[in-house]
């Protein structure tokens, strides 16, 4: 009996966010593996492809419409036939995955139950209705714990290629450790941080710092990257590294303190276990994995993701300087 799972979300750090719960989900079946619907803007194929949980990734569409949904209605009934699911998760709300399995008969419906999804799940009332304004990890958590999957059961973990931790182990061999790894890009305009302020971040760092700073990219991002060093005081011991994301893991993995932005590469960081600091001056300090460590605002924590693009900037990311930042970081390592 194959399990299948919709992942609805747009981004990386949103299927970042779920891979504990999507694990212990392939824990329970007879295969130890589930096929996953994600959208392609989560980067799923390169992100998830060595995860032994994962049998097959099928992309989901993410675009809006009236044709769009009703395209995307019948080729995921198609999919879930073809591929004889009879048991799916679904990480959304929406009515359309649920009669989307409905129709191609998935004996088992799982789903959040809100609105009319409900009608088309085999499962009701099982989740808390006060779990719609939870975010959407929260969720996630609650989903699997209303369906009697224990937390020791959910665990955060990423798998890397192989060749990967090869690749960085035999290339970096020479280099001075420990390193730390900052990664500067966001696609969000609101959740960004002036070049001019990693590079005087970095700046203070390099002052009492003998190990090497990673600056770590897509192979597209060499543009953002190169900014940042242009202003760097001392460039020695200063590593750039725009390749694939699974070599960036692998550097990543290998390293003692993640410096960055609101980003899939900041949730990376957190799920492979590393201290991992993200400048949150857009968005709630995320508090779901231990490893997660925040850079808030002088004035304080965002509270609501709701209207996060409308903070005053006096209030946002830009309040907080690269000096506040270092001191920040400073006063919870030993590492400079």
């Amino acid at each position: 009996m194959k399990t299948a799972i919709i992942h609805s979300y747009n981004g990386m750090g949103d299927l970042i966010w779920h891979l504990p719960y999507i694990h212990a989900i392939a824990r329970q079946t007879d295969e130890k593996k589930v096929i996953l619907f994600s959208k392609k803007t989560t980067n799923a194929q390169e992100l998830l492809s060595a995860d032994p949980f994962i049998e097959k990734i099928i992309d989901l569409d993410d675009t809006r419409g009236f044709f769009t949904n009703i395209f995307s209605f019948f080729k995921i009934s198609k999919s879930l036939k073809k591929n004889s699911v009879k048991k799916i998760w679904i990480f959304h709300e929406s009515v359309k995955y649920a009669l989307s399995a409905f129709y191609a008969g998935t004996k088992e419906i799982l789903g959040y139950e809100y609105g009319l999804q409900r009608i088309f799940l085999t499962k009701k009332n099982i989740m808390p209705k006060n779990s719609k304004v939870e975010r959407p990890f929260e969720k996630a958590n609650i989903f699997l714990k209303s369906h009697k999957i224990k937390n020791n059961q959910i665990k955060p973990k990423f798998f890397i290629e192989k060749k990967s931790l090869l690749k960085i182990k035999k290339k970096y061999k020479k280099i001075n450790s420990p390193w730390i790894v900052i990664s500067s890009t966001n696609k969000a305009d609101f959740k960004k941080w002036p070049d001019e302020r990693f590079s005087k971040l970095i700046n203070f760092i390099s002052k009492s710092f003998n190990g090497t700073i990673f600056i770590i990219g897509a192979p597209n991002e060499k543009k953002f990257v190169n900014q940042i060093t242009y202003n760097l005081n001392n460039k020695k011991n200063i590593v750039t590294s725009c390749v694939s994301l699974h070599e960036n893991a692998a550097i990543i993995k290998n390293s003692s303190l993640f410096i960055g932005l609101d980003s899939g590469a900041y949730n990376l960081s957190a799920l492979i276990g590393i201290p991992s600091y993200g400048i949150m001056g857009a968005s709630p300090p995320l508090k779901h994995l231990k490893t997660y460590k925040a850079i808030v605002p002088p004035t304080g924590e965002i509270k609501s993701i709701v209207d996060a693009d409308k903070i005053p900037e006096e209030k946002g990311m830009k309040s907080i300087s690269a000096k506040y930042a270092f001191d920040c970081i400073k006063k919870e390592t030993n590492l400079f």
